[in-house]
């Protein structure tokens, strides 16, 4: 199964990462977001009460964390910077657009 982390879980982002987890070939086991409180909501309102690593950092969940790949859900004008770091450890991402 793969592993996927989350740069970003915001109500835009949810949608996409719940079609990936129902898939059934990858689960959801970090998240980082400045607001933790409010990513724990959106994750429980999607997938329900499951066990995810959080961070308020991105660079570190991309350095503790052994993943697959990486969907970026931050607001637009920090896209490029989350795209740039996953890009320093060689990870596929999902960038929303625009």
């Amino acid at each position: 199964m793969l592993k996927l982390g989350v740069i970003g879980f915001g109500i835009r982002i949810r949608s996409i990462v719940k079609e990936i987890i129902d898939s059934g070939k990858a689960e959801l086991v970090a998240v980082a977001d400045n607001n933790i409180g409010n990513a724990k909501n959106n994750i429980i309102e999607t997938l329900g009460d499951i066990k995810v690593n959080y961070y308020t950092d991105a660079r570190k969940m991309l350095t503790n964390e052994k993943l697959d790949g990486v969907c970026i859900g931050t607001r637009c004008d920090s896209h490029t910077e989350y795209a740039l770091l996953c890009s320093e450890y060689d990870i596929p991402m999902f960038l929303e657009k625009p």
